[in-house]
């Protein structure tokens, strides 16, 4: 009874719920079903937009919680729930991502994925969790478990989403799409983790402001008139062209891009040709395109096109055809929340584990959450003091020990923002 009562004075005096020992309390009851979750997950991989199976294994595990509805709508293999408190209150957003990769798990597992399917392209590649959704959805799992046993301490509400195509960048633009953000689903805040192998088990990590890039990619049809590789003075060679392409291109970066607004271009596809001694009429080229800045990503287009244009002229080449297609938006962390969030993990973890690193170059499309209402994805950390890690690696291993710290973790952001 006083343990109650110095509860509820500390929310009324400092209008931020604390649970203390009753959420590690309630992680060490649910951490064994949590764990079970994700070996099952991790063991049951599927690909983007085939997520079936997962959903189904998703749906079971919440009908079993108290408290919780599933809010129906147009979300394609994903799942939105509610998790309503006692009270009135803020609504917030937690997104957990579905979806594994085209790659051969080579960890040597007990419960490693054995999982193959059908790509688009036709060829048949071992599917994977290498990117750590498992962990993710496993400790949306968790952290539902624990906040359901507690919704009668909690003033508003948490919308849990599950998210399907994330390595596609099509998911969250779906669910957006269908309405998610709103109408009286609309959150006020918005939250998500990525696990990071940077990061050791027991470790948090945030980044206020562009937390990732805009993720955008060059497409380019570099034309040429084809002919026999001992007279290339009889044709106009694609080949030589492209390559001269791809290193004005890296000097667009080099020379003409504010160096204090970061931008990469990567090409990862050059395609043409048949035979050695055959000069073809084509080339294809496909690079990928980092930027944190809207003006920087226009910037980008019009001076690559300008270039691959210019080039193509000077050869007496016919007009190359040039596309730059716009994918996911960067992710912006809301710089106030971010503090909130990292005053939370280091009370929850202690001042050495609650980490600020600096911004990065990849890509996540929570960003079209948190371009739509404020909100933070920080990074939860699985890496393992024994050994190096990479995500998209058919030898990623997170260590477990950071569903834990998740369960632990995410509840106590989430009443924290609550109370606020």
């Amino acid at each position: 009874m006083v343990r109650l009562v110095l509860v509820v004075m500390v929310v009324s005096v400092l209008g931020v719920p604390v649970f203390g020992g009753e959420l590690a309390d309630l992680v060490d009851r649910h951490l064994g079903d949590t764990i079970a979750d994700r070996r099952w997950l991790h063991e049951h991989p599927e690909l983007s937009g085939r997520e079936v199976g997962t959903r189904a294994y998703i749906a079971d595990r919440v009908s079993e919680m108290p408290g919780i509805r599933e809010v129906p709508g147009d979300w394609g293999n994903g799942l939105v729930y509610v998790l309503e408190g006692d009270s009135a209150g803020p609504t917030l957003l937690w997104r957990a991502d579905m979806d594994g990769l085209p790659i051969t798990e080579d960890t040597g597992l007990p419960f490693a994925s054995q999982v193959r399917d059908t790509l688009r392209s036709g060829e048949v590649a071992g599917v994977m969790h290498a990117c750590g959704h498992d962990i993710h959805m496993s400790v949306a799992l968790g952290s539902m478990r624990v906040l359901a046993d507690v919704r009668d301490q909690i003033a508003g509400r948490i919308v849990f989403i599950f998210q399907p195509a994330e390595e596609t960048g099509k998911g969250a633009r779906m669910l957006i799409e269908a309405g998610l953000l709103e109408g009286d689903l609309r959150p006020d805040r918005v939250f998500a983790i990525h696990d990071h192998p940077t990061l050791l088990a027991g470790q948090a990590g945030v980044c206020a402001g562009p937390a990732n890039a805009n993720v955008d990619t060059i497409l380019i049809t570099v034309m040429g008139t084809g002919g026999h590789g001992a007279y290339p003075h009889r044709a106009v060679d694609p080949v030589t062209l492209a390559c001269r392409m791809v290193l004005a291109i890296n000097d667009v970066v080099a020379r003409e891009i504010d160096p204090r607004h970061p931008a990469v271009i990567s090409f990862g596809k050059i395609q043409g040709g048949t035979k050695s001694n055959v000069i073809p009429d084509r080339v294809e080229l496909a690079a990928t395109v980092r930027t944190h800045h809207e003006a920087t990503r226009d910037l980008l287009d019009e001076k690559v096109g300008r270039t691959v244009r210019g080039l193509a002229l000077a050869a007496g080449a016919p007009a190359p055809k040039y596309r730059f297609r716009r994918g996911m938006p960067a992710g912006w962390n809301d710089p106030e929340i971010t503090r909130q969030v990292l005053d939370v993990a280091t009370r929850v973890l202690g001042p050495d584990n609650a980490v600020e690193y600096p911004t990065a170059m990849g890509g996540e499309d929570f960003g079209r959450f948190t371009r739509r209402i404020p909100g933070v994805q920080f990074r939860l950390g699985v890496g393992r003091p024994d050994r190096d890690m990479a995500l998209h690696s058919p030898t990623f291993d997170p260590d477990e020990a950071a569903i834990a710290t998740g369960m632990r973790l995410v509840p106590e952001i989430l009443l924290d923002q609550l109370g606020r």
